[in-house]
């Protein structure tokens, strides 16, 4: 169930003026190499719950809803670190994306977060570094998740 947003949110968001700002946070993690990368698209860097999340251009695309399945979004990072690509280099499966949207006066309160996303079909040059955000596959999936034979199930044999 999606969490309904916080009141001093819903104020900014329909306030005339602000000068509180929306973060988008960006974690890129990827466990085989043990990488973890933590972006904010901000001019200065963000602490949110005791991490640090690098100031850093990027870009998210949504994706359009056209009422004929799950769409997919797209990441845009500028290609500024040779962190990412060594880690998109050597990365046997995907790397998990965490997208996090908080308001600058309060980091520690996550609005909006859009956990588990595998970054795909990614693609580089000197400047930028782009992918598609799909979320788990979850129809695909074995069902059931285990293979009932006599060697593992001997009670059902």
């Amino acid at each position: 169930m999606p969490r309904a947003l916080s009141s001093y949110a819903h104020q900014q968001a329909y306030a005339l003026t602000s000068g509180d700002a929306w973060l988008v946070l960006c974690t890129i993690t990827h466990p085989p190499t043990g990488t973890t990368l933590r972006v904010v698209n901000n001019t200065v860097d963000i602490t949110s719950r005791g991490q640090v999340f690098t100031a850093y251009p990027f870009k998210i695309t949504l994706p359009h809803e056209t009422g004929e399945g799950i769409g997919s979004a797209t990441l845009q990072i500028d290609n500024v670190d040779l962190a990412l690509v060594d880690m998109l280099r050597s990365a046997v499966i995907a790397p998990t994306v965490k997208i996090e949207v908080v308001l600058s006066t309060y980091p520690d309160q996550v609005e909006i977060a859009i956990p588990s996303l595998a970054l795909r079909q990614v693609t580089w040059d000197a400047t930028s570094i782009r992918g598609t955000l799909l979320p788990e596959d979850l129809l695909s999936a074995a069902f059931p998740g285990y293979i009932y034979d006599p060697i593992e199930w001997p009670g059902l044999f």
